[in-house]
Parts: structure tokens; C-alpha cells; sequence
């Protein structure tokens, strides 16, 4: 079943509320500070899971007389406010988690463990549930959305190893599970700066030069009338991409000509499948001026 990306947001937002809940439980009943802080981190998750959804919905919407080029770059904010969530919950979780390696605590309990590889499962599970519906869709905010359960499952390990330690090692090493928050920092912080960086990029207008790019050339060139591309520049705009071109005609056509070769060349882009282009500037030059 092909699932909308509202509903994979709506999904991920369910999953992230429930396994937050599970993880600070267990953490407060197994009196596992790392595990605790885990589930802090997913509460963020769960913040940032619906500012995907709200920003997917938002994306959705067609072009309106205020919105000329459509609502997709929603999609890129939404990226941007998870991520800035991300570097949040990290750095609550470190704070707290320096103050409990000088605070003497019980050893975690062992059955942490089993509660903590479900959880880690469930998280790998909804992370490649999500990121196949983020290559389906061609969504920047999904992929991020993705991400945040990959890093919840790669940190949920960490805290596993950090617990297993203390437990197995006796009491004089339930620390560890404290040095295993700490830890758990740096990767969110990691994914954090990957999650922002290309919603950055979109926010600016940063030119594409990809395999996208190149097939966008090709059937450019391939339209009746054009000799040749004088300027091509793609954006990204949510899961829609934006194209401004400059076509090179033979300079002793008529402006009428000019126009329907123009004309041309953007009824085609429009109705491409991949990429999905939203909006097309064509601009006219002499060939070989």
C-alpha cells in the first residue's frame, strides 16, 4: 500500500509518543538514568514528528495568488525544526546526564535490557518504514523524520551497552550508563547537523547539480527549436523542483516562434513524473550571440 507522506508523518508521530512513554517507564521504574534520557530525546522526537506532519500538510496544498511557486519549501522548515529539536534534546540530555555522573545511584536493572532491544527494533522498523516512504515521495522531511528514528535506535543501542555494563560489571560500574547518555550526544548532534544542512540549502535556493539536473538538460534539448541551453538553474521546493532556463533559438525566428518554442519546453517539464517540476521561467536568447 502507498501510504501519503501525511499519513507516514501522522504514523511516526503516533510510534514516537508511545515509545517515549515506554522509555521513560521502564528508565524511572529500572533506575536507568540513560534510559530516562532516551526517552526525554524521544519527547523531542515527538515534537519534531509533528512539525514534519504539520509541515508535509502544509506542503501539500496547491499554488495560491499569495504562494505563486507553491507551499513545498514547508517541507524544508519543518527539516529544519526537527533538527533544531535534535540539538536541543542533546543538549538537555548532556547537562543532566554530567550532573548524575557525580551523583551516586542504584545499578540499572536487568530487565531494562529486554524492554530497551524491543524498543530498538520497533525504532530500526519505523526507520525503514519512513525512509522507503521518503524515496517513494522525494521528501527532505520525511528523510529527516527517518533520521530521527535511526539516531533514536543507534542511541537506544549505546544506552544498551552503557546498561549491560553497569549490570553485568557490578555497582562500582553503573556509571556507565551515565557515560552512555553522554555519548549519546555527539550522534544526535551528528544528525542533527545532517538533517539541517540540506533544509538549509533548499531555504537558500541552492542550486542543484545532480542526476536530476542532467535529465531536466536532456529533455530540454531534446524539444523542436532549441539549439542549444544557455542557463539552466534548478532549486529544490519540498518534494518539487523549480527550473529557470535560458534557451538559445535561432536568432531569424519570429518572437512568435521564439514564444511557442518557449512555450514548449515548459508544457513539457511540467508534465514530467521524475522529477515532478512545479514551476518553470523560460527566457529566450539569440543563438551564437
Amino acid at each position: 500500500m502507498n501510504r501519503s507522506p501525511e499519513s507516514i508523518g501522522a504514523l511516526s508521530f503516533i510510534s514516537n509518543v508511545s515509545l517515549a512513554g515506554v522509555k521513560i517507564c521502564v528508565g524511572l521504574a529500572g533506575n536507568s538514568y540513560a534510559l530516562i534520557a532516551d526517552g526525554i530525546e524521544s519527547l523531542a522526537d515527538c515534537a519534531s514528528s509533528l512539525i514534519v506532519w504539520n509541515g508535509l500538510r502544509v506542503a501539500g496544498r496547491d499554488p495560491d495568488h499569495e504562494h505563486p511557486y507553491g507551499h513545498g519549501k514547508a517541507e524544508a522548515v519543518a527539516a529544519l525544526l526537527a533538527g533544531a529539536g535534535l540539538v536541543v534534546s542533546a543538549i538537555i540530555i548532556a547537562v543532566n546526564a554530567v550532573q548524575e555522573l557525580f551523583t551516586p545511584h542504584k545499578t540499572p536493572a536487568l530487565f531494562t535490557v529486554p524492554a530497551l532491544i524491543a524498543i530498538i527494533l520497533a525504532k530500526e522498523l519505523l526507520f525503514r518504514f519512513t525512509s522507503r516512504g521518503a524515496r517513494t515521495h522525494d521528501s527532505g522531511a520525511l528523510q529527516a523524520e527517518a533520521w530521527h528514528h535511526r539516531s533514536d535506535s543507534l542511541t537506544s543501542l549505546g544506552v544498551l551497552a552503557g546498561i549491560l555494563v553497569a549490570v553485568l560489571a557490578g555497582p562500582r560500574y553503573a556509571f556507565f550508563d551515565d557515560l552512555a547518555a553522554c555519548a549519546v550526544t555527539l550522534l544526535i548532534f551528528y544528525n542533527a547537523f545532517k538533517i539541517m544542512r540540506p533544509a538549509l540549502d533548499e531555504l537558500m535556493d541552492r542550486r542543484i547539480e545532480d542526476g536530476n539536473a542532467d535529465r531536466i538538460m536532456k529533455q530540454i534539448r531534446a524539444i523542436e527549436g532549441v539549439i542549444d541551453v544557455e542557463t539552466l538553474i534548478v532549486r529544490r521546493s519540498g518534494r518539487d523542483y523549480l527550473v529557470d532556463v535560458h534557451l538559445e533559438v535561432d536568432p531569424l525566428i519570429t518572437v512568435k516562434r521564439g514564444h511557442d518554442i518557449a512555450h514548449a519546453v515548459k508544457d513539457h517539464l511540467l508534465i514530467l513524473d521524475s522529477p515532478r517540476i512545479r514551476h518553470v521561467t523560460t527566457h529566450v536568447e539569440p543563438f551564437g550571440d
